[in-house]
């Protein structure tokens, strides 16, 4: 497991996740049996003879995408379904994006519809399939918690957890649709899982394939500060507990985005821990406006509300995000009750780190 970037953005997945048993009976056992036919595990031997291993999802007969930071130091590359083992011939490498696509033999596995980035909204449930752990295949449902605009598409936060072996997984619609590929994830598993969108496997295909060998370059959140998302610049600057920092770059990622919800969200989030509530209700107001229903802009808007006193106001609030999410809407229960502190998660002292798996 390779340590990056420290990031406060998980401390913002406030949506907590459906059990698999609630999951089994509303959708039953067929649905994920179907999620698992698309999954395979991605076996990766460097030159020195150790053996890696990660996730992959089928995306056509002869094609599986996973985590390039899985692939990099590969010499030798095979994907496996239970006793089923296929070569892989070559690779498409968007390593920016954490994003290989491998090609293999004909598979017959079921390959998974990819789902456009712009569709997945806040809120709206989530199933994670992957070899976490690496030797069984592991289901988690949750839900979108939120997105982050980039590279004209958007990084997919969930709280459909998974673990080392998860990177290169699956993370798909309550339809069995593919949303995204899993690749980095908050540390103590608090919240803060992430995923690359599907859509961007299009992309990759377009891309020069090469023969198995490593693979140069960063991930998104290994480079350079100023090389990264503004919502990655951010969300570090939260973690250490900068707040009049990350209010200044969010407020700054404001005007260079002026119509970006997660660029006000943050803002509102930041200007929230120096207690300028006015301010923060102002952006968070203008979140919401360009998103409207999201949960988490709803959660930190009633947040604001009640911290100035307008109660009456904050508890409207509540009821829409009990429409939407009655898990974060007893998490606000919570935080008026605690003078409008959200509670930390259980077993998180503070704000987590992000490792990859």
């Amino acid at each position: 497991m390779i340590r990056l970037t420290t990031l406060f953005a998980c401390c913002l997945g406030l949506s907590s996740a459906a059990t698999a048993n609630d999951v089994a009976d509303e959708f039953g056992s067929a649905f994920y049996t179907g999620l698992s036919i698309s999954v395979v595990q991605v076996r990766v031997l460097n030159a020195a003879g150790k053996g890696y291993f990660g996730s992959g999802v089928v995306v056509a007969e002869n094609e599986v995408i996973t985590n390039c930071h899985v692939t990099r130091q590969a010499v030798r590359i095979e994907v496996a379904k239970g006793a089923l083992v296929y070569p892989v011939f070559g690779q498409k490498a968007d390593m920016a994006n954490d994003l290989c696509l491998l090609r293999t033999g004909p598979m017959p596995l079921r390959v998974a519809e990819l789902r456009d980035a712009a569709s997945v909204k806040a809120g709206e449930k989530s199933f994670y399939y992957g070899y976490s752990g690496g030797i069984e295949a592991f289901f988690a449902p949750g839900r979108v918690a939120t997105t982050h605009p980039h590279d004209g598409m958007a990084v997919i936060e969930t709280s459909s957890g998974f673990a080392l072996g998860g990177s290169g997984g699956g993370l798909f619609d309550a339809r069995g649709r593919l949303m995204g590929i899993t690749t980095f994830l908050a540390s103590g598993h608090a919240g803060g899982y992430f995923a690359m969108p599907a859509e961007m496997i299009r992309r990759v295909r377009t891309l020069p394939e090469s023969d198995v060998a490593p693979i140069d370059g960063l991930a998104i959140w290994e480079q350079p500060d100023t090389a990264q998302p503004w919502f990655l610049r951010v969300a570090r600057m939260g973690t250490q507990a900068r707040w009049q920092a990350a209010a200044e770059l969010a407020g700054e990622w404001t005007q260079a985005q002026p119509d970006n919800a997660d660029a006000w969200h943050q803002s509102g989030v930041a200007l929230s821990r120096l207690d300028r509530h006015a301010e923060a209700l102002a952006a968070l107001q203008k979140a919401i406006t360009l998103s409207p229903g999201h949960p988490q802009i709803l959660f930190h808007t009633a947040l604001a509300l009640s911290r100035i006193g307008r109660s009456g106001e904050a508890e409207d609030i509540r009821n829409e995000l009990a429409l939407a999410d009655t898990d974060l809407a007893s998490r606000l229960d919570k935080a008026f009750g605690n003078g409008g502190i959200p509670p930390a998660p259980a077993n998180s002292p503070g704000c987590p780190r992000l490792d990859t798996c």
